[in-house]
């Protein structure tokens, strides 16, 4: 087997993310979250975006599309995060963050935009874009 870089990696994280997004009813929602979130986390900070993403999901008992689509792109790419191993593998994306060091911060931070690129192409090739956004 051979091995494969972190971008391939990375688009990899991201086209098998966007295959499974594919036919549902929120899809269109979840291409313009992802869209808008790479903007957010430059002008806000990682933590500052995430949890914006968190508070939009809801609690899990009142799942509109609109809180499925923001569900799934906090689910993402706290579980990218997750699988580089910045922080801890047991703690959660937003407890990482608070308890976590700038020298983590900051990777986390750039390996969520890098992600973020792969995930924003391929939303932007095989999902619909909505037509309420």
């Amino acid at each position: 087997m051979s091995e494969r870089s972190l971008e391939q990696e990375r688009a990899k994280h991201a086209l098998e993310a966007v295959n499974s997004i594919r036919g549902k009813s929120w899809a269109g929602k979840f291409r313009s979250y992802v869209e808008r979130l790479p903007p957010a986390i430059v002008m806000n900070g990682l933590g500052q975006a995430m949890a914006g993403e968190l508070a939009a999901a809801g609690r899990a008992e009142e799942m509109s599309d609109d809180k499925k689509a923001h569900n799934k792109l906090y689910e993402l790419v706290a579980g990218w995060i997750r699988t580089r191993r910045i922080y801890s593998a047991e703690e959660n994306l937003m407890k990482a963050i608070v308890d976590g060091d700038q020298k983590q911060y900051v990777l986390a931070q750039a390996e969520a935009l890098a992600y973020l690129e792969w995930l924003k192409k391929f939303s932007q090739a095989f999902l619909e874009k909505d037509k309420e956004a």
